[in-house]
């Protein structure tokens, strides 16, 4: 009783074709994990990318291992030597097998180390990030606040706030070596400084400290958020009337006489140690267009501090001489944070002009206290008293410094104003226009990284391909040891005693392989 199942060969095989398109379903699938526009990269992140990126190069792998056998069979009758060694290294995968030709040795280990080095490649395209827009999960509050700035208490005043803020802007332009970047304004520096033009600046209100600790809480390794919002802001911008108002008595008798009597000191000075003097005199607040002051440096023979409240003393019409005005007001602007796991950074920002709240900066208890803030302004000020005093920075230092001093004065004061129900709105409020995207680490989605993901798919397609070419030769799927003991010449078998158990011959020895008729003329049958 015969056991053998005859069949036809067909010249496509149905799950070859099941195959080779699981295997471009598998790529497709990698395409979408691994491309940073979709966001599905974004919810996967870097960790679960390379462990289900894995798992699909491992699905086309299986896949060409599939079609690959058929096609290496084909190619050793057509164009090999047809050894019998060389057959059954193909269908046992191995190079360790005798007398097999260096050929296969080579061919069947690329293919055996294939799997591997895809395995290590794809896992060295790192630091790419990709971004997802985030809805109303984290709903974002702003007002005036800093960062925290440590553990200490003693930290919380104007004077830290004002140091900790302007840092940035001051090691920018700290030489003049590097040009005022003109074409780039305006320019972000630090947490909220906002150099707007060569006579602007503002300090952005900024996400609250809570609402910032809830985001960084939600961040993993070098993730970040980026969170653009309209805010208001503190804006102080250089008068272009200063000369106009400098030859102005009254102007000057007026401002002098409502700061001294406004407890803010009238002119305030401070020693820079270079036959110099810095000096400041803030103006007349009002709820409806926020403050101004006058600041500069003037030769001077003070020693360490002076106030002075009578235009005519030495100091005052040196100082009158040289000041330059500035005016300080509340208005709305925007800006772009980034957040990440130890740090807020503005990215960019603008402001409208609009005034919003002039409020905060109508008391006088607002404005810099000058034992507090003329340490600072000097420190940020007194490279352009004499060797700086040309510098294309001179400008946006001053008009940096000044808003940042009356920023870090209000982010002191008001916090205390609002127990007495005064400015909540300044503290904490909802912004609008607020947009964010967050990013995370993932692939670096290179099209390297795409060549190796299609690198298996379009091979098994190139060998589904060229055995489907090549169908009329005598190899399908079932070609093995069924196949060759179904059909050989049992006159042959002979040759191969001794190799029962050790699988070994003494030398190539060549399979012939031909198509036959059918006894019983049925079908052309396979003869080894």
């Amino acid at each position: 009783m015969c056991l053998g199942n005859p069949q036809g060969k067909s010249s496509w095989d149905k799950t070859d074709i099941c195959v080779v398109l699981a295997s471009f379903l598998c790529l497709a699938a990698s395409i979408c994990v691994v491309t940073p526009s979709l966001t599905l990269s974004w919810q996967l992140k870097f960790e679960r990318q390379i462990i289900i990126i894995g798992f699909l190069l491992s699905l086309m792998n299986l896949s060409l291992k599939r079609i690959a056998p058929t096609l290496f069979l084909i190619s050793e009758l057509r164009w090999g030597g047809s050894s019998l060694q060389n057959y059954d290294a193909i269908l046992r995968n191995s190079i360790s097998l005798s007398e097999i030709g260096y050929f296969w040795r080579i061919t069947i280990l690329s293919f055996i180390l294939l799997p591997l080095g895809l395995s290590v490649g794809y896992k060295r395209f790192t630091g790419g990030t990709s971004s997802a827009v985030i809805g109303g999960k984290f709903p974002g509050r702003y007002g005036l606040a800093v960062p925290p700035l440590g553990d200490f208490t003693t930290m919380n005043n104007s004077v830290y706030f004002a140091i900790d803020a302007n840092v940035p802007f001051m090691a920018a332009s700290s030489n003049d070596s590097v040009p005022l970047p003109f074409e780039s304004l305006p320019i972000a520096y630090g947490y909220n400084t906002l150099l707007l033009d060569n006579g602007s600046a503002a300090l952005l209100d900024m996400p609250l400290p809570d609402y910032v600790l809830s985001i960084q809480q939600n961040l993993n390794g070098a993730d970040f958020w980026n969170i653009s919002a309209t805010v208001n802001a503190t804006v102080a911008r250089y008068n272009t009337l200063t000369e106009a108002y400098r030859s102005n008595d009254s102007f000057w008798q007026e401002t002098m006489d409502s700061s001294w009597s406004g407890s803010m000191g009238g002119l305030s000075s401070f020693e820079l140690f270079n036959g110099n003097a810095l000096g400041f005199l803030p103006g007349i607040p009002n709820d409806y267009d926020g403050a101004y002051c006058l600041i500069g440096s003037y030769n001077s023979t003070l020693f360490w501090v002076g106030f002075f409240n009578d235009l005519s003393s030495p100091d005052a019409v040196a100082f009158r001489s040289v000041a330059l005005m500035f005016n300080i007001r509340r208005e709305i602007c925007a800006g772009k944070w980034q957040i990440n796991r130890t740090a807020i950074t503005l990215l960019e920002g603008s402001c409208t002009g609009i005034e919003t709240n002039q409020g905060p900066l109508s008391q006088y208890s607002n404005v810099p206290f000058p034992l507090d803030a003329l340490p600072v302004l000097a420190h940020a000020l007194t490279s352009y008293s004499v060797e700086r005093n040309q510098s294309a920075w001179r400008l946006p230092a001053f008009v940096t410094a000044i808003a940042t001093s009356y920023w870090a004065r209000l982010a002191f004061m008001v916090p205390g104003q609002t127990q007495e129900g005064q400015f909540d709105s300044e503290l904490n409020y909802p912004p609008t226009h607020e947009y964010i995207t967050s990013t995370t680490t993932t692939l670096n989605a290179t099209w390297m990284l795409y060549f190796l993901l299609a690198f298996q798919p379009v091979l098994t397609l190139f060998m589904f391909l060229s055995t489907t070419l090549f169908y009329s030769s005598p190899i399908g799927k079932g070609f093995g040891l069924v196949a060759v003991l179904s059909g050989i010449d049992s006159n042959c078998l002979h040759l191969l005693s001794g190799a029962g158990l050790s699988g070994e011959l003494k030398r190539p020895v060549k399979l012939n392989i031909s198509v036959v008729d059918d006894i019983n003329d049925v079908q052309p049958m396979t003869s080894y």
